[in-house]
């Protein structure tokens, strides 16, 4: 398993911007286990930012095994069911971490 640092910044490659018209969103991942961590994706204008930490005032904090982040973004995992089954968490605005696949294409 690679370490989430390095799926993150491989996933901001992907980041579509033509999805994110009208986003404006703070992200909070934070990925536990081997090779987790906490990181912020902010997304405004149609741009992305990753940032290593804790965001002050996230509007959705999503949290889940690194594993089953890697998972995820390989298309290996699918989100409703991970969520569905307690492997991902969310908090804040549900709406927005639903989006996350659609702007980075998982």
């Amino acid at each position: 398993m690679q370490q989430a640092e390095q799926v993150l910044k491989a996933l901001m490659g992907r980041f579509r911007p033509e999805a994110a018209g009208g986003v404006d969103a703070t992200y909070q991942l934070e990925l536990s286990g081997d090779g987790g961590g906490r990181w912020q994706v902010s997304v405004r204008d149609g741009e992305c930012e990753l940032r290593e930490g804790a965001a002050a005032e996230p509007d959705t904090t999503i949290s889940m095994s690194a594993e089953d982040f890697q998972a995820l973004i390989e298309r290996r995992l699918d989100a409703m069911e991970a969520y569905s089954d307690g492997r991902v968490q969310v908090r804040g605005n549900l709406w927005l971490a639903m989006q996350l696949g659609e702007l980075f294409g998982f």
